[in-house]
């Protein structure tokens, strides 16, 4: 892994190992033997060297992908516009580098090529007829000079650069384009070896290049998407299978190369009898559409095939009248918690504190299994939890207090919060070791801790279709506090929901106002 540090001179320095399959090659087109090397000067701002560096290291590992892909075989497909586009990015890229080149080496470059176009046509040809028709109508030809105008334009290095690597049709486009611009590129470079710096015409025949795949696979797309976007962990976590299994389908092609009848096609196969088709729309469907409308938002790619992907669902059958708890549920679940008594363990304290603290809050679980010591919080006098990102995930993003329930305090909730150590309530810190690749995240040690109480919650025999053993929580406290004549917008406040309208989330209740309405929350009778 590459590091970012500091030197005794305070120079930002980095090295990359160059991996044995790319070596060779990247040692031709770059030099680099063994690594690649970052620096940047003691004066350089940190925050500019960690965004130079950044981009330094996405570039390496753009050039070892390229150099895998072209070691495979694979390679990206790009419309006539693109093609064209490309070849005037490699027009000013060819330009910018040899500003200051004598004029005797472009003009020995000019008859390498025109040498190289004779051979191929032969002296007789060459003499009576216009090279530049030959070239037009004879794909023979233009098959025998491809290769000379790659090594003349220095093609490798410009598309290793930006990270593309072309499918053979995309390529063929490229290099014919190359036929008339290298000529006007060299021609412009001669000029500007005798001084002339005049306004170059030939450059304003290019499009603009957007939406050139850069030959990244969904997988990779995925990762950028990541390490740019910086989503929730969970996010990544059930994400990362989608492009896995994505990558898999699309075995050997980039993202850009799918198009929406490949996509509906993908989508539509992922139905199985262990597959659900709501499970496809909600994780699939909702992942693909949203990396790929970021990364066509981006101009990463050119469309969104999933954008008008779909599944059929079937008219679900529910076995229950509400995903909330019934009484009897709620109290064998209350009164296992109860019967804990020894709490020194963190996940027998989670067993003993968690589904209280869910059954007066309608929090979410993962909310109040990161709870640490200090989010449970005394404001004007009121008792109260402090849900924050800074624990862990929140949904909203966005804080929020929670009053504690009367009868949470009776329980001794508070007793229990303050004997313990300062940290996490329910799970220990130092437990879960940390990954540098932000693709390959494992569950929290809050979500573990979450899934390990469902598993008890279903060992109790509360369990079966249509419900969640620690999401119902949720559903029966907002049923409670509707008949408890506590107004939606408040128990929205108090859960997290999200305003019913814009105008809903102006004049948010205050702590004392949550905690006047949770006087009315009826207590639980185990």
């Amino acid at each position: 892994m590459a590091r970012l540090a500091q030197d005794s001179k305070g120079n930002f320095k980095a090295r990359k190992r160059l991996p044995d399959d790319v070596r060779e090659d990247y040692g031709r087109l770059y030099g680099a033997r063994h690594e690649a090397k970052f620096f940047a000067p003691a004066s350089t701002k940190p925050s500019v060297a960690r965004q130079r560096y950044g981009e330094w290291l996405a570039e390496i590992e753009g050039r070892f992908a390229t150099i895998r892909a072209h070691h495979k075989g694979e390679g990206i497909s790009l419309t006539h516009r693109q093609a064209r586009a490309l070849a005037g990015e490699w027009y000013d890229w060819f330009l910018a580098r040899h500003p200051l080149s004598e004029k005797e080496n472009w003009e020995q470059l000019r008859d390498k090529v025109h040498d190289a176009m004779r051979e191929a046509i032969g002296d007789e040809e060459w003499e009576k007829g216009n090279p530049d028709d030959l070239w037009r109508d004879d794909e023979k030809l233009r098959e025998l000079m491809r290769p000379v105008l790659a090594d003349a334009g220095e093609t490798s290095q410009f598309l290793a650069m930006k990270a593309m690597t072309l499918d053979n049709k995309a390529r063929d486009q490229f290099l014919d384009f190359l036929y008339d611009d290298l000529s006007e590129a060299l021609k412009r470079l001669m000029r500007m070896s005798d001084g002339d710096y005049g306004p170059d015409k030939y450059r304003e025949r290019f499009p603009r290049l957007e939406g050139a795949d850069k030959g990244d696979t969904p997988q990779q797309l995925f990762e950028r998407w990541v390490s740019e976007r910086k989503p929730a962990a969970n996010s990544v976590e059930s994400w990362q299978y989608v492009f896995r299994a994505m990558s898999g389908h699309f075995k050997g092609r980039s993202a850009a190369s799918i198009n929406p009848d490949d996509a509906q096609h993908w989508i539509k196969s992922l139905v199985t009898q262990d597959r659900s088709a709501r499970t496809v729309r909600n994780t699939y469907i909702t992942a693909a559409k949203t990396v790929f409308g970021w990364a066509k938002e981006h101009k990463y790619i050119p469309r969104n095939p999933f954008k008008k992907a779909k599944v059929t669902i079937p008219k679900s059958v529910s076995l229950r009248e509400t995903k909330a708890f019934f009484p009897e549920e709620c109290r064998t679940i209350l009164k296992a918690a109860l019967e804990i008594v020894d709490t020194g363990k963190p996940l027998d304290a989670a067993k003993r504190w968690v589904p209280w603290l869910l059954a007066y809050t309608g929090a979410r679980p993962s909310e109040i299994t990161q709870l640490r010591k200090s989010d449970v919080i005394e404001r004007d006098g009121i008792h109260a939890l402090l849900l924050t990102p800074e624990a862990g995930s929140i949904k909203s993003g966005k804080a929020r207090t929670v009053p504690l329930h009367g009868h949470l305090i009776a329980q001794g909730f508070l007793k229990f919060v303050e004997d313990h150590r300062d940290g996490p309530l329910f799970y220990r810190l130092g437990e879960q070791a940390k990954n540098s690749d932000p693709v390959k995240v494992k569950k929290s040690r809050a979500a573990q801790v979450r899934q390990r109480l469902a598993e008890w919650v279903g060992s109790l025999g509360v369990k079966g279709p249509g419900l969640s053993p620690n999401h119902g929580w949720r559903h029966t406290f907002k049923q409670i506090a509707d008949s408890a004549d506590i107004s939606e917008r408040m128990s929205d406040n108090i859960t997290g929901h999200a305003p019913k309208s814009v105008g809903a989330g102006y004049g948010e209740p205050t702590l004392k106002d949550k905690a006047k309405a949770m006087e009315k929350f009826p207590q639980y009778e185990v």
